[in-house]
């Protein structure tokens, strides 16, 4: 996973949950607690330049003239490895992913771990996707409507339904499109 704007998080595996409270410091439930807040700010907020400012201020690594419609929810707990690059769209109720943490029942079934989600730029993400952790979406490629992301998108590429088809290649399509539009500038 690269990016050309951010320099990208490894992964990594993370501790079980288990039905024991989980004992933090200090610091660490403050820090919960205030991205929370953001996160519910964001959520519910009517405009997106206020979305934007308090993902940033959540740790959602965001690039210029971003847009995040509005009930979208990025990873609660781990919103750090969350990328967006430059003039994406994140349509209204998708959801971003980073972690996935299963009961310490299922430890040596399931890895519990958290991985890094890049949305390059240009991409859009349609209304209601969900994104999966480690997943990379590529630029100028299309999430549609209600698709659950379990793979890389490339770019320049439609990805549709669940479990999710990718599409055709567009990338003439974008590159002509692009041409007019300097002409008539």
């Amino acid at each position: 996973m690269q990016s050309n704007q951010f320099e990208i998080a490894e992964g990594h595996a993370i501790e079980y949950a288990n039905e024991e409270h989980h004992k933090r410091s200090v610091g660490q439930y403050i820090r919960k607690v205030k991205n929370t807040l953001l996160m519910l700010l964001a959520y519910a907020c009517p405009n997106n330049t206020l979305r934007v400012v308090f993902h940033r201020w959540r740790g959602v690594h965001i690039g210029k003239h971003v847009y995040i419609g509005m009930f979208c929810f990025l990873d609660n707990l781990y919103p750090e490895f969350i990328y967006i690059e430059d003039s994406v769209s994140i349509n209204a109720e998708s959801m971003l992913l980073t972690h996935f943490n299963p009961r310490s029942a299922y430890k040596g079934i399931f890895l519990a771990r958290v991985r890094p989600v890049l949305i390059k730029k240009e991409a859009i993400v349609s209304v209601k996707c969900t994104i999966l952790p480690g997943v990379e979406v590529g630029e100028w490629a299309t999430v549609s409507s209600g698709t659950v992301v379990d793979q890389d998108v490339p770019a320049y590429t439609i990805a549709s339904g669940n479990p999710m088809k990718l599409g055709s290649n567009y990338r003439k399509l974008v590159e002509r499109q692009l041409k007019r539009q300097e002409k008539g500038n």
